[in-house]
């Protein structure tokens, strides 16, 4: 559902697990062409969502990429917010979302994220 949504507005390349997520991030940022936003689930295999956002933002920080230049990064959860999760959030995720995902409420998130779904804007959508 998200990547029919967001290919209507940009490039949006999906994963099939956590692992591939943070690869396809790195190959985006090598060849120029980070992402402006990754979604992701929490419960992915091979490297949890978390996992992968931990390494996400390491790696941003190992190419020099400072606080509030980031990838904006939305983590999606089928379940109640765990005490890890709402840590994460409070520290630096960008949002969090539940499935099954409102569309208003995935609309609010991008708004406040600044990132209209009428913009030109680089997606990375995960399961």
């Amino acid at each position: 559902m998200l990547k029919r949504l967001f290919s209507r507005y940009g490039v949006c390349d999906v994963a099939g697990n956590g692992e591939d997520a943070i690869n396809l991030f790195k190959d985006a940022l090598q060849n120029n062409r980070p992402y402006d936003l990754v979604v992701m689930d929490v419960m992915m295999p091979v490297v949890t969502g978390i996992e992968a956002y931990e390494a996400i933002r390491e790696y941003e920080r190992k190419c020099g990429i400072k606080n509030g230049s980031e990838a904006k990064i939305v983590l999606m959860t089928g379940m109640g917010i765990s005490r890890e999760m709402f840590n994460l959030y409070k520290t630096s995720c960008m949002a969090y979302l539940y499935k099954p995902i409102d569309m208003k409420e995935l609309l609010a998130v991008l708004n406040r994220l600044k990132l209209p779904l009428n913009s030109d804007i680089n997606l990375q959508s995960l399961k």
